[in-house]
């Protein structure tokens, strides 16, 4: 009896093990499952989180082209510009400070130890439409009453603007259009070899004809220019390239800052640069340059007119480059119809021309230019005359690259530079000139020596000294006007007697003399 139930025990444990089994094959099942499920969970979020990943990739790179981009060009300013070209914007800064040393007397505002903003000028430029319209705008604040602001005694004011012009590529079309330009301040090219450029090149001033015959720079306050600038010609067989081309119909020389002139005439200047061997690789003859400028005005002003009008050619006045105290060295007064011409005897009208041709040679470290300038008053006018040869050289003599290298962006060069000039002006007889009835004809000389140091990219420090030779300058007629304005050989320091009584010179006696000044400048 006993085994019989220990049979059955046994036999109930078989059946109950044999049971079970099946319940814990499920129970694994179903716990793979459910890991391969969260698995499966995890994978998907994980490839979620990857898609998200490169989603904000994409938006964080789409971000960062849309920004502007900004860069900054030594001599051309800091730009912004959006990354699509539909705006930018350029900013720059001209400026060059000067210690002057002048010949003459202080009284008469020359300078002794006087340091003269002689450029500060800021620029903006505005564009839209990958620059196909520019904005161009530039303030005059220079020192010593040159700049527009106010004169050297503050006693006449007028516009600090120095361009405002609105500019318009029809080069972005096609490389062969010009970029039409107008506004109410802008500039026409006669010469870029009568200096080289004031803020790299060694001579500080343009020769004393063009800078005084009433083209200067070329302002004019209204009118429409063309500008055809490095062009290659290589597409017509030359190996060469045209630096600029040049058309102005304007009036040069008056009515600038936004102004008036009065009068309906307007100016015409023409000018062409052409470096015509300039791809060949031979250093020799690659460095050939020649350039021819016209400017064709008409003094042609009303007899009558109610408002005085603006001419910017009916006057031949030369003044030296004195920074403090420019003084008068010739002057036919003006030429014009009616009775406000000054003398009254400069009566006329007619047309006025200034022709300057132009050569350069660079080779290296050393550049050479000789420039001619030419200026007749034609037609009704008195028959005034200019004339100007200039011949320049430029070399660098050392940078730390070793002797006869540098350049004006590489601290440490070292360039040398020397310039003369002859001016000859004259006018008919006594009574159509300015000088006091002294004389009717001037030669004057101006040689230039010059010393700079580049501290950095377009950041130099020199030096330079400037020796005057006058054939004929005003004197004083009488013991009386000794110390009058208009005894400008005094004024210059040339006579040591300082014209006492017995002392006098012979009225338009000539004399010398040398002014020396320290520059700085630099070209941001």
């Amino acid at each position: 009896m006993k085994k019989r139930w220990t049979l059955t025990g046994l036999g109930f444990l078989l059946v109950a093990f044999f049971a079970a089994a099946p319940v814990r094959g499920d129970d694994v099942d179903q716990r793979i499952k459910s890991l391969e499920d969260e698995l499966a969970r995890l994978k998907s979020e994980q490839t979620q989180v990857k898609a998200e990943q490169i989603e904000l990739r994409k938006e964080a790179t789409a971000a960062e082209a849309a920004l502007p981009n900004f860069t900054y060009r030594p001599g051309s300013g800091m730009s912004i510009e959006a990354a699509d070209k539909s705006w930018s914007f350029r900013a720059s800064m001209e400026a060059h400070f000067r210690l002057l040393f002048e010949s003459g007397l202080n009284e008469s505002g020359r300078e002794t130890g006087g340091v003269m903003g002689r450029r500060f000028r800021p620029w903006f430029y505005y564009c839209v439409n990958d620059c196909f319209y520019e904005l161009q705008a530039a303030l005059d604040l220079d020192g010593f009453g040159t700049g527009n602001g106010k004169n050297s005694t503050n006693t006449a004011t007028s516009s600090i603007l120095q361009r405002g012009t609105l500019w318009v590529h029809f080069e972005k079309l096609n490389p062969w259009l010009p970029a039409l330009y107008t506004g109410m301040d802008g500039e026409a090219a006669i010469s870029s070899y009568r200096q080289g450029s004031s803020s790299t090149g060694s001579q500080l001033e343009y020769d004393l004809l063009s800078r005084n015959n009433g083209f200067n720079t070329g302002r004019w306050g209204n009118g429409f220019g063309l500008n055809w600038q490095d062009k290659d010609l290589g597409d017509i067989g030359i190996p060469g390239r045209i630096p600029l081309f040049n058309i102005v119909y304007a009036t040069i020389g008056e009515g600038d800052d936004g102004l008036q002139s009065f009068r309906v005439q307007r100016s015409v200047s023409a000018y062409i640069n052409v470096e015509p061997l300039s791809q060949i690789k031979n250093k020799w003859i690659q460095g050939l340059g020649f350039e021819m400028g016209a400017w064709f005005c008409p003094n042609t002003s009303n007899r009558t007119p109610q408002t005085p009008q603006s001419v910017g050619c009916n006057r031949l006045r030369i003044q030296d480059n004195g920074d403090g105290g420019r003084q008068t060295l010739f002057d036919t007064g003006t030429a014009a119809q009616g009775a406000a011409a000054t003398p009254a005897a400069n009566q006329g009208s007619g047309l006025t021309h200034y022709l300057m041709p132009g050569f350069a040679y660079t080779v290296g470290p050393y550049r050479f230019r000789a420039v001619g300038g030419f200026q007749r008053f034609d037609g009704d006018n008195p028959h005034f005359r200019g004339n100007v040869f200039l011949l320049g050289h430029d070399l660098y003599m050392w940078s730390p690259k070793g002797f006869l290298t540098g350049d004006a962006s590489t601290p440490g060069s070292i360039l040398l530079g020397t310039h003369f000039e002859r001016t000859d002006v004259s006018c008919p007889n006594a009574a159509q000139c300015n000088n006091g009835g002294q004389f009717t004809r001037d030669r004057i000389l101006l040689r230039e020596w010059d010393l700079w140091y580049v501290l950095m990219n377009r950041m130099s420090i020199g030096a330079a000294w400037a020796w005057y030779d006058a054939s004929n300058i005003r004197q004083a007629t009488a013991a009386g006007n000794i110390q009058a304005a208009t005894n400008v050989a005094r004024n210059l320091g040339c006579v040591s007697s300082h014209q006492h009584v017995g002392g006098l010179k012979p009225p338009g006696t000539g004399c010398n003399w040398t002014d020396v000044s320290v520059t700085w400048r630099y070209q941001f």
